[in-house]
């Protein structure tokens, strides 16, 4: 398939949606429509078994936001999605400020709950939609939510990794959970990947495998029943941006 055929935006939803698995319970925050597509996504095509709460639907099936982290801290979510300003080189995120705190350049809305999410949800999917050196700083100049804990801390979450239009960082094993480049996107060469990113990737000589093109099955279900889906929570994002083919 040619790379015209499907923009940024749906490769990262495609790709986030082969990850998430029949039978999960997976809850999406607020503000994020790329993380919705995907879990409706997989929904529709491999994983009908699967639960999905999408903040800001028709049909929340919960009394405001506090019974589902209610939920959420009795275990019952699987799979999350996370964002953030900043995103360093093992997975913590910066929700709060840009500079110092007590002066900051940017004063950002804050973490909204990914506190709780982060150690709670037994699979964290961390996103953005843009990849620069800015957004993946070596560290954060604030710590909203940590990817890791000492041994005594009560943490049921593991960070599967981080999705970019650029490619997927995941944890390493050997490094105590230090982000390397495992997927590029298609058409991008790892060394573009490490040139906007603000921490070494550990990129070596053995070739780095690509992320799969969207099948055209994928795309039909997503600008078909999953658009017409996601209308009903974020109109302008399904309007604008699914099925709209970059020149």
């Amino acid at each position: 398939m040619n790379a015209r055929c499907y923009t940024q935006d749906e490769l990262l939803i495609c790709t986030l949606a082969r990850e998430l698995k029949d039978h999960e319970t997976v809850g999406v925050g607020n503000n994020s429509p790329v993380p919705a597509a995907a879990a409706l996504l997989a929904q529709a095509l491999h994983a009908p078994n699967a639960t999905v709460y999408i903040l800001g639907q028709p049909d929340w099936p919960f009394e405001g936001t506090h019974e589902f982290f209610n939920l959420m801290q009795r275990g019952g979510i699987d799979v999350f999605f996370l964002s953030g300003a900043q995103i360093d080189s093992y997975g913590n995120i910066n929700l709060h400020v840009i500079g110092n705190y007590s002066a900051p350049k940017v004063r950002l809305p804050g973490g909204a709950g990914s506190a709780v999410v982060y150690f709670m949800c037994k699979r964290i999917f961390l996103f953005k939609t843009d990849h620069n050196v800015k957004g993946f700083p070596e560290k954060l100049d604030f710590v909203t939510s940590s990817a890791s804990s000492e041994p005594y801390v009560n943490r049921n979450s593991q960070l599967e990794g981080v999705f970019t239009p650029l490619g997927i960082m995941r944890p390493s094993t050997q490094e105590g959970g230090r982000l390397k480049l495992s997927h590029t996107a298609p058409g991008i060469e790892p060394l573009h990947v490490q040139t906007q990113t603000g921490f070494e990737l550990g990129i070596t000589s053995v070739p780095i495998p690509q992320t799969v093109e969207p099948s055209a099955k994928e795309l039909q279900l997503l600008r078909g029943a999953v658009n017409l889906q996601l209308k009903r929570i974020y109109p302008e994002f399904a309007r604008n941006t699914l099925g709209t083919v970059e020149a």
